[in-house]
């Protein structure tokens, strides 16, 4: 039999957007959206992949024929909302596609102008649009990137539903009560970055940061991959049956009770503070980056069968988190500690606490600002250091003997610190209290050098035998 629905051909090139988007259909079945955004170049099967899932989504339950699809158990449509007992249907997973002809009437919503203009009954009331009907679903976008730059209004609209989770859309007709809805929905988009108008961070990137995750697709690599694309293209063509493929038992295959644990998978306190400490020492600009970390996390752990996250679904899903919002450079040194944190089997503890010590340990982020401030204040000698004070084992940096405060040997604010040092240093030679450090002996044998005759005293002259000279006139 003829496999209507063949699955697009998996490989090295495109792993990464079938993991998001089976993440981001766990995702929306268990009441939480995950936006996911394929960038890459013209062929290379971006939108093929999106639509192909749409045709393998999920069923969900809802009240029955509520185009608003709610909830039976929350639900929150103008008709069923705050009200019990209506009847629940099982139907697909919503999957709506926004055009670059759509107006804002057709996405959020217009007057219903069968139900006004009903002989029987006539009744004012809202059509919802595009986005209010794909909620618990999915809204697939294709070339967002020029939707961004020709639909300024569309592109605020989307900036509403994925601000927050659930997103909201308000609507307004004249005539009728304005009507604010909430709206659990992951938006897929698509885009080439090389063509015109350009990379989507580049044209709308408060757009952007959005995306919880943005996926680099590329073309295959592997003759073998290619053989097969040709293969599947000409049993289509004689409309022969394809044989069925092994990874589509596995994707979107048994979710709802994935969906379920999702909310019981643990992160570990480790990883919670290897997720701040990223935040703060690698100057990641929005929060919305450690967040989707942690949800994306959480799903690829439940996909996986496991309990609790580890590094290896941080070192799994992190290069799609930040793809879009570090340089290439901090995220090629995210990875490689990443991988050394997974070889060595490190995690990231607390420094220890000084005996003598009262207060907490200060974070690295304080001791950086301690030691600026140490290298901005004067030299101290060693007669003046207390000595009943005990140095911090857990520091591997000592403190000299000169009792000067150590700082960094690099950047413009750490060179007078070093200056300080050096002439402390020479004071001490100068004053006895340090030797002096002496070449070693060379190997070869030099020449002995006499030493010089005693030297004669000066003789003083009177006062009336000195004669003073007028110094030359400087050449001007």
């Amino acid at each position: 039999m003829l496999n209507a629905n063949p699955m697009p051909i998996r490989h090295k090139g495109n792993d990464d957007l079938f993991l998001a988007v089976e993440m981001s259909l766990l995702s929306t079945l268990g009441g939480t959206p995950l936006h996911v955004h394929a960038e890459g170049l013209r062929g290379t099967g971006k939108t093929t992949v999106m639509q192909w899932a749409k045709r393998n989504r999920p069923d969900i339950t809802r009240v029955k024929d509520c185009p608003y699809h709610c909830d039976p158990t929350e639900p929150h449509c103008p008709s069923h909302g705050g009200t019990e007992g209506f009847e629940t249907e099982r139907s697909p997973m919503p999957f709506v596609e926004i055009g670059h002809g759509a107006k804002l009437g057709t996405i959020l919503g217009s007057i219903d102008l069968g139900r006004l203009t009903n002989e029987n009954c006539p009744q004012a009331a809202l059509l919802p649009g595009s986005i209010p009907q794909a909620n618990r679903g999915v809204l697939f976008i294709d070339e967002i990137n020029r939707l961004a730059e020709t639909a300024p209004e569309i592109t605020d609209v989307l900036l509403s539903v994925m601000g927050t989770k659930p997103g909201r859309v308000k609507i307004e007709e004249v005539g009728l009560k304005p009507c604010e809805i909430e709206i659990c929905t992951s938006v897929w988009a698509a885009s080439n970055p090389d063509e015109e108008p350009g990379p989507l961070d580049e044209i709308r990137k408060q757009l952007a940061d959005r995306f919880d995750l943005v996926v680099a697709v590329q073309r295959p690599s592997e003759t073998s991959v290619v053989e097969s694309l040709l293969l599947a293209k000409t049993l289509s063509r004689k409309h022969e049956a394809l044989p069925v493929q092994k990874p589509v038992e596995r994707f979107a295959h048994n979710l709802y009770p994935k969906a379920l644990n999702v909310k019981d998978t643990l992160v570990p306190p480790e990883i919670l503070r290897y997720m701040a400490h990223l935040y703060v020492h690698r100057n990641v600009e929005s929060l919305r980056a450690i967040e989707s970390l942690e949800l994306s996390s959480r799903l690829l752990a439940a996909l996986r069968g496991k309990d609790s996250v580890s590094f290896d679904e941080i070192l799994r899903v992190i290069p799609m988190v930040l793809r879009h919002r570090v340089d290439p450079l901090s995220l090629s040194e995210i990875l490689k500690d990443l991988e050394l944190r997974k070889a060595a089997g490190t995690q990231i503890k607390d420094r220890p606490r000084r005996e003598d010590d009262s207060e907490p340990p200060a974070s690295p982020h304080q001791e950086e600002k301690q030691s600026e401030a140490a290298n901005n204040v004067k030299p101290t000698f060693s007669a003046d250091k207390n000595p009943n004070s005990s140095p911090d084992p857990s520091l591997k940096q000592r403190t000299p003997p000169d009792g000067s405060t150590p700082g960094k040997e690099s950047g413009g604010k750490d060179k007078q610190g070093l200056i300080r040092r050096v002439l402390s240093r020479c004071k001490d030679v100068l004053h006895g209290n340090r030797p002096v450090q002496t070449m070693p002996t060379p190997t070869r044998s030099l020449k002995p050098v006499s030493p010089p005759s005693e030297a004669r005293p000066l003789r003083v002259l009177p006062a009336d035998q000195f004669v003073s000279q007028p110094l030359p006139e400087a050449r001007r």
